[in-house]
């Protein structure tokens, strides 16, 4: 109801091109291209960490606008619902979460968002299993070897909360996994069957 009242008020430029009309342009949406990034967990992007992607992915997390949710969720549902379509099974998707502190401080938590945003558009359950307990630096700051060492045991799950689950990590953007696979370690621990993970943009 605020997003809707707030689009009439103030209409939205798009946060890649600043074309109005959207929070994120037809053309700026087209212009991703699926990344798909191998390691330790499988990540699948709806795009590189650049250009109009990059500039609305910095503004869903730092410019205030929750909005821009909804339209990056959509971009990486159409990713995960074309996996659906090739067999890949998911239980259901996981937001990797903000600490409260962070959250509370933001206003919102963009990977729950971007989770709401994509559950609804491919029909998979949201289970918000995971707990973020430690807060550390942003991991923005840190080098590629802080990072890992930032994100150890950050994330806890009640115990079995996840159990038998074919699950889809979601967040906003990964660079080095650290923090994805963190997550992924708390989830198996849950109990969860596999892990993989879904994002908006994978730095390259």
């Amino acid at each position: 109801m605020i997003d809707a009242v707030r689009d009439v008020l103030l209409a939205p430029r798009c946060a890649g091109c600043a074309e109005p009309g959207a929070w994120f342009c037809l053309a700026c949406r087209d212009s991703c291209e699926p990344v798909t990034q191998r390691g330790p967990i499988a990540v699948r992007a709806a795009g590189a960490h650049e250009g109009p992607l990059r500039a609305a992915v910095h503004r869903l997390k730092y410019g205030k606008e929750p909005a821009l949710a909804d339209d990056l969720g959509a971009l990486v549902a159409r990713v995960l619902a074309g996996d659906l379509a090739t067999g890949i099974v998911i239980d259901a998707i996981v937001p990797v979460p903000l600490h409260r502190a962070r959250a509370l401080a933001r206003g919102y938590d963009q990977a729950s968002l971007l989770a709401g945003a994509i559950g609804r558009r491919t029909g998979l359950p949201v289970r918000t299993a995971l707990r973020r307990i430690r807060q550390g630096t942003p991991q923005v700051e840190l080098d590629r070897i802080a990072r890992a060492k930032n994100v150890r045991a950050a994330f806890v799950a009640e115990a079995a909360s996840l159990r038998g689950l074919r699950v889809a990590l979601v967040d906003d953007v990964t660079t080095t996994g650290a923090t994805l696979r963190d997550a992924a370690a708390a989830a198996r621990a849950a109990g969860a069957r596999s892990v993989c993970a879904y994002v908006v943009a994978v730095e390259e």
